[in-house]
């Protein structure tokens, strides 16, 4: 019987680690250019077009958030762009990547929204953050649709002291379900602005 548990366990274990790898890979990008445009310099600005329509079977289980920092700087054909990182200097884009499964499916909740709070100089900024499962994504950086992803952009000011920062977030979806997520509490992993 503890054979049977050990296996089982062993296996849920497996399924965990292969969906963060897959999302983690998944490619972390901005929106395409806008009309007209071709150069990329309006990735990511204007209204996000509104999520689809619920999956199947979705809204059982818990909602289940997580996510990382990356740097998101312009143009996107920097070699550093989506690279992960948590330590920034001034002026540099802090990329907050979430992800939103339902725990019942294990699919991707694409009807939930995030929002990025994050603590600076005594402040709450909240940080909207747009699911990236619609719309063309250039090849050139996307295997595939980011439909598993949601992005947020935070540029760290020019006046900004050195120093950590802690953020977490929020999600909610169209079942009224809700989650947080924070980031591990080790000091090492955490937003840190620096010289």
């Amino acid at each position: 019987m503890s054979r049977r548990l050990n296996i089982w366990g062993v296996l849920a274990g497996t399924l965990l680690v292969a969906i963060a790898l897959a999302t983690g890979v998944a490619g972390q990008g901005q929106q395409p250019p806008a009309p007209g445009r071709g150069d990329g310099a309006a990735r990511g600005r204007g209204e996000p077009p509104p999520p689809p329509a619920a999956q199947p079977g979705h809204g059982q289980g818990k909602l289940v958030i997580w996510g990382d920092l990356a740097s998101f700087d312009n143009p996107p054909t920097l070699p550093t762009h989506c690279i992960l990182l948590n330590r920034f200097k001034r002026g540099q884009r802090v990329g907050f990547r979430m992800t939103a499964i339902d725990g019942a499916t294990g699919e991707t909740e694409n009807t939930a929204t995030m929002v990025v709070h994050l603590n600076y100089m005594g402040q709450t900024i909240d940080i909207p953050t747009r699911w990236r499962g619609v719309g063309p994504f250039p090849a050139s950086e996307y295997p595939r649709q980011p439909s598993e992803m949601w992005t947020g952009v935070w540029v760290v000011p020019m006046d900004a002291q050195p120093g950590r920062l802690s953020y977490t977030v929020t999600a909610t979806d169209r079942f009224a379900r809700m989650a947080t997520f924070n980031p591990f509490p080790n000091i090492v992993p955490q937003l840190t602005i620096v010289e």
